[in-house]
C-alpha cells in the first residue's frame, strides 16, 4: 500500500500495460483514475490532488497481486469470489486518499514517523514474502500473519484522525482477506498451482525493494 501512496503523491507516469482478469490494460489504473476523479469533483477548487496517479511500475504490482487473490479465490470455496475486486478496490481508495492527506499537508509531525514505520512494515513484510517464495519450505503462516498485523495496526493509527469509519472498515476488508489463513496457505503451499502468479508479484516486490519504493 506505501507504493501506492508514494505514486498518489506524484512519483512516476504514464499508462499501464499489464492486463488482468481477462481485461484490457491496468485493472488497477482504471480503478485508481476512477477514484481519483470522484476525489478531485469534491477538491478541484484547492488544486491539491491534481497531480494524483498510479504509475506503471505500482499498477504491475497491484494488478499481479489482484491476480493472485482472483485465481486462489476461484480455486477455493471457503474464499468469495467478490472479495479480490473489493481489496484490490479498497488499497487503490485507501491509497489515494492517504496521498491526498499528505499533499495537502493535513498530517501531524508524528504522522511522518507512523509513515515510516508503515515503510518499514510493508518492506519487512514484502521481503518475508520474497523469502517464502524463493526458499523452499521456509512458509510460516504465524511469522506472515504477524506482519501482516502490523502492518493493518500502522495504518490504522495513521489514517484514524484522519479519514472515516469506512476508511477504516475499507484497510480492515483489506487485511481480513490477505492474512486469511486458507488464503495464505493456498498461496505458499510448496505445491501450490498458484505459484506462477506468484512468481509474478515477487518480480515486482523485487523492483519495489530494489528502488527502495517499499
Amino acid at each position: 500500500m506505501f507504493d501506492v501512496m508514494q505514486s498518489a503523491n506524484g512519483i512516476g507516469g504514464g499508462g499501464g500495460s499489464y492486463t488482468a482478469g481477462g481485461g484490457t490494460g491496468s485493472r488497477t489504473r482504471d480503478l485508481g483514475l476512477r477514484a481519483q476523479k470522484k476525489l478531485l469533483g469534491r477538491i478541484v477548487s484547492t488544486g491539491a490532488g491534481r497531480s494524483l496517479f498510479i504509475d506503471d511500475a505500482t499498477a504491475s504490482l497491484l494488478d499481479n497481486l489482484y491476480k493472485l487473490m482472483e485465481s486462489v479465490a476461484k480455486s477455493n470455496p471457503h474464499l468469495d469470489k467478490k472479495e479480490p475486486e473489493k481489496v484490490l478496490k479498497n488499497i487503490v481508495k485507501l491509497s489515494i486518499k492517504i496521498g491526498l492527506v499528505q499533499r495537502s499537508h493535513q498530517f501531524r509531525p508524528s504522522d511522518a514517523e507512523k509513515l515510516e514505520e508503515i515503510r518499514e512494515a510493508l518492506g519487512a513484510m514484502a521481503m518475508t514474502v520474497v523469502s517464502f517464495y524463493e526458499v523452499d519450505y521456509s512458509y510460516d503462516q504465524e511469522y506472515l500473519s504477524g506482519s501482516l498485523e502490523r502492518c493493518r495496526s500502522l495504518i490504522q493509527e495513521l489514517i484514524k484522525p484522519h479519514l472515516t469509519d469506512k476508511s477504516s472498515q475499507r484497510c480492515d476488508q483489506v487485511f481480513d482477506f490477505l492474512s486469511y489463513p486458507k488464503f495464505l496457505d493456498s498461496v505458499f503451499r510448496y505445491d501450490s498451482e498458484h505459484r506462477p502468479v506468484l512468481g509474478m508479484l515477487v518480480s515486482d516486490l523485487n523492483k519495489a525493494l530494489d528502488a527502495r519504493r517499499l
